[in-house]
């Protein structure tokens, strides 16, 4: 008994095209039930709530209305586009700016029509074993940074003030 005919068939009875159909199906099949069913290995990395504050100044007067308690923030340059956290809080305040006086002298004077807001913005965050805060799980975030950020309706430069992580977290 041969065991390939003329016609392609093993031992005259099945195709060796359904033979080759038949295992790429059993390899998916059990590609899936590993995938699955079987329970996964690894490290699990876990995030912790970071609270952190962020001051953006000399806004005009319609970014009070533009910047809202429950936005998201993003940093399209820096980031996979995964939210960096919620804004929880907007502490509005008028604005300044450096100016050179008549009598020689520098001064911070009132930006009329223009604000500095502080923002308090609450995220899950990575904490790496040197301190590093990684929102995303990898978008690092420093104190006296300053980065673009955007909300759905708003684009401005921030500068991070503070960073608190959750007292769980850092006793553990």
């Amino acid at each position: 008994m041969k065991l390939m005919d003329r016609d392609g068939r093993l031992f005259g009875k099945i195709s060796i095209v359904d033979v080759i159909v038949l295992l790429v199906v059993a390899v998916l099949v059990a590609a899936v039930f590993t995938k699955t069913r079987m329970p996964q290995t690894g490290t699990t990395v876990s995030t912790v709530p970071v609270v952190y504050t962020m001051r953006v100044q000399n806004q005009p007067e319609y970014m009070l209305d533009a910047i809202q308690v429950g936005d998201e923030l993003f940093d399209q340059a820096r980031s996979t586009g995964g939210s960096l956290g919620q804004i929880t809080h907007i502490q509005v305040s008028d604005g300044t700016y450096q100016a050179s006086l008549s009598d020689g002298t520098v001064a911070m004077v009132p930006a009329e029509g223009y604000y500095d807001l502080l923002l308090t913005i609450q995220a899950d965050a990575l904490i790496e074993p040197d301190g590093m805060v990684l929102l995303n799980r990898v978008y690092a975030l420093g104190v006296n940074t300053n980065r673009a950020f955007t909300t759905k309706y708003a684009s401005f430069t921030g500068r991070v003030m503070d960073i608190q992580i959750s007292a769980a977290a850092s006793e553990g």
